[in-house]
């Protein structure tokens, strides 16, 4: 498989991989047209097969791209020793906000690709690219000790990925907002967040 960081030019290279990130989250993989990405891309026809020698395998190439993205992004800039829940959903935001402003329809794209796998494909890939990642996020090292004794753990977990799921899909339409902007208005989420669930 051809491997973009092979490319001379970067910018280049994201404007391939941007262009085509937003066609295939728009469209399935046969109604996905490589004229659209090369048009969106702003680089000839020539130099997209240049790369690639079909549709399939630049489709092929995002999916790798997609879950090295995150998963190098997680296992370089996380911290698994931070215990404390909420400092470490802050962490993992300015993580996926920094990739979603660089690669804004890279999680649209993996949610749609994932759709369209059956589970047993789906668990074959996460060993492949240790997509078990999320979930030690969430429940391994965790002080469960900082929540209140009448909460529902398990349930104020998924409320609190909810809202993080939800203001990211927003990000897209905030293309003119700085990371450090996003982070105090997505902390003002999180405090809220705190105050009804932890003592």
């Amino acid at each position: 498989m051809t491997e973009l960081r092979k490319m001379d030019d970067f910018d280049k290279r994201d404007q391939i991989v941007n262009a085509a990130l937003d066609e295939f989250s728009e469209n399935d993989f046969e109604k996905a047209s490589t004229n659209n990405i090369v048009k969106k891309a702003k680089v000839s026809k020539g130099l997209l097969y240049h790369y690639f020698k079909s549709k399939q395998e630049l489709y092929d190439y995002l999916i790798d791209f997609v879950f090295r993205t995150i998963g190098d992004g997680i296992m370089n800039e996380f911290d698994f020793t931070e215990s404390d829940f909420f400092k470490r959903i802050e962490e993992i935001a300015r993580i996926k906000i920094n990739i979603t402003k660089k690669y804004p329809k890279l999680y649209d794209f993996g949610i749609r690709m994932l759709k369209s796998y059956s589970f047993e494909a789906i668990m074959e890939m996460s060993k492949k690219y240790n997509l078990d990642l999320l979930q030690r996020i969430y429940h391994e090292n965790i002080d469960f000790s900082l929540f209140r004794e009448d909460v529902d753990i398990s349930k104020a977990i998924t409320i609190i990925q909810w809202t993080i799921e939800k203001y990211g899909e927003q990000l897209t339409v905030k293309e003119h907002m700085s990371i450090d902007d996003m982070m105090v208005e997505l902390n003002g989420y999180l405090a809220l967040l705190k105050q009804v669930f932890y003592k």
